[in-house]
């Protein structure tokens, strides 16, 4: 798909490119075909669930129609924007703010929720700790949290994969040392935006085995655990199967192995 935008284009309004439209199917497709039934619930009418990285909000939007009372947190401008646009105004509450600090969103939110998700978004976050010790208050006591992320050592940890030109899009290519990989990124035309985001994803970027003494030590528990060598959103990208790491038990291998740590959470018991 190219960045053009066709497809929504109002006059004096943020106009929406094809990649975010598909990215917005994908997160309606993510939610209908997997998460809904990842969550365990049968009905979620009336629940309160908010997203975190929402981005174009389109998980949100099925959530919506299932009768769920849906809010979403997104940073950035563009995307937050494409989010204003692609879902009908005051039927999904969305804002602009940073989850790592309170002041940012506090006036947007009087209540806790029972879902909260966090789709490939905490790789992405250099303060992870106060991320979840956030999310930690914004959860009921009974309700449940979604995590998902790359593993710092799996083939798109780096999420090389959405440089244009194929020679970027190798596996591992992150593992470069960085004045390497800048190099390299630099000799692929890129901007110096995008060879930023580039460096600043493969620095955040966190392991299997540190995510579980985070989850422990920020008083969550794990639910659920499922490593993916191929994962669910695969599917709608590259029409391939869902599956599980089969070295998901062997050190080392469950992290270069699995290109999707999938975690279903709950607040400690007292």
């Amino acid at each position: 798909m190219n960045d053009s935008a066709v497809e929504v284009e109002l006059p004096g309004v943020h106009q929406v490119s094809d990649r975010c439209l598909r990215c917005f199917n994908e997160q309606q497709w993510y939610a209908e075909s997997f998460l809904y039934d990842y969550f365990g619930d049968e009905n979620v009418a009336g629940k309160r669930i908010l997203e975190i990285g929402c981005a174009e909000a389109g998980l949100l939007k099925y959530y919506n129609t299932k009768g769920a009372v849906c809010s979403g947190i997104e940073l950035t401008d563009t995307r937050y924007n494409n989010a204003l646009v692609l879902n009908q105004p005051g039927i999904i509450h969305l804002f602009q703010a940073d989850i790592c600090i309170p002041e940012t969103y506090q006036s947007e939110i009087n209540h806790q929720y029972d879902y909260i998700v966090l789709r490939d978004v905490i790789e992405h976050i250099e303060e992870k700790e106060t991320a979840l010790k956030n999310i930690h208050g914004m959860l009921k006591e009974d309700g449940k949290m979604f995590m998902s992320f790359p593993p710092k050592y799996c083939s798109y940890a780096g999420h090389q994969q959405v440089i244009p030109k194929w020679i970027g899009k190798l596996p591992y290519l992150y593992l470069l040392p960085n004045f390497l990989y800048r190099a390299y990124l630099n000799l692929l035309g890129l901007p110096e935006q995008r060879i930023s985001y580039f460096l600043s994803t493969k620095r955040t970027r966190i392991s299997i085995k540190n995510m579980k003494r985070l989850i422990n030590r920020t008083n969550f528990e794990i639910e659920k655990e499922d490593l993916y060598l191929l994962r669910p959103a695969y599917s709608f990208r590259f029409g391939l199967p869902r599956i599980k790491n089969p070295f998901s038990s062997i050190p080392g291998l469950n992290e270069f192995m699995t290109n999707g740590a999938l975690y279903l959470l709950r607040k400690k018991s007292i």
